[in-house]
């Protein structure tokens, strides 16, 4: 079984990666890939002041790092994004270039209605996938 698992290196992707790697400890026969979305060139530069690292840098560094934690191997990868493609779209091209049959990504959920119940671009995700995804929500903040 392949699993593609899309993190942007937020709280959500974590808890998508998370769940991922829990289904490949749990089934050795899960072949696990984790991507992350780039503009087309692969990169995208740092803002002024910030550390070099841009978010994808961050996004696989810290994907790695949960990997290794979980005792779980996978293919890490950038998914180069065109100009005028969004994020979602990016992603089922992906899933759909490596035959994945199954899609996990995060949602912290947003402002409006739609987006309160399930995130963005999980949402759209959901509408333009032709493999199944599952989304898998960021843990709630305790309130102190």
């Amino acid at each position: 079984m392949k699993v593609m698992v899309a993190t942007d290196g937020s709280p959500a992707g974590s808890a998508a990666l998370k769940f991922g790697a829990r289904l490949a400890r749990l089934d050795p026969s899960v072949a696990l890939t984790v991507v992350t979305v780039t503009p087309e060139d692969g990169a995208s530069a740092p803002a002024a002041g910030r550390p070099s690292l841009v978010p994808a840098d961050r996004a696989m560094s810290s994907a790695a790092r949960t990997l290794s934690r979980e005792g779980v191997r996978a293919a890490l990868e950038r998914v180069g994004r065109r100009p005028s493609e969004a994020v979602p779209d990016a992603i089922s091209r992906h899933a759909d270039r490596l035959g994945a049959d199954l899609v996990v990504v995060g949602s912290e959920g947003r402002d409006t209605l739609s987006e309160w119940v399930v995130g963005g671009v999980a949402l759209r995700l959901i509408y333009v996938a032709r493999r199944p995804v599952v989304v898998v929500r960021a843990p709630r903040r305790r309130r102190a």
